[in-house]
């Protein structure tokens, strides 16, 4: 029996486009193993999404400056991480917004401030 993976092999890299220009994602399995566990730990901050993106991006430090000198709501720089994560892993965005849904708590605390 011979099932041969090479069919796969030729598929064009997936991209992400935003601002009217494509962006093409490193979907390499080296790549992606580590973007997962580059992913787990995103603070959240301009800094490490800046790092994601450049990680994720073939083109790297370039392209994650490009998009984020565009202002854009927080939802759609979710979208855009989500998008990209699709990307590299062959998923469906949906996919990974349901899987990120059920994995993440609420990020907003109550604090003791004003309680007696």
């Amino acid at each position: 029996m011979n099932i041969n993976l090479d069919e796969y092999l030729d598929e064009m890299r997936p991209c992400v486009t935003i601002f009217g220009k494509s962006y093409e994602v490193d979907s390499d399995f080296k790549k992606v193993l580590s973007m997962q566990r580059f992913a787990s730990d995103l603070k959240g901050d301009a800094d490490s999404i800046h790092q994601f993106l450049a990680f994720s991006l073939i083109g790297g430090e370039t392209a994650a400056d490009e998009i984020l000198s565009h202002s854009m709501p927080f939802s759609v720089l979710q979208k855009l991480e989500i998008a990209v994560m699709a990307a590299m892993t062959g998923k469906k965005p949906e996919e990974l917004e349901g899987q990120l849904d059920t994995e993440k708590k609420p990020s907003f605390r109550t604090g003791s401030r004003g309680k007696k």
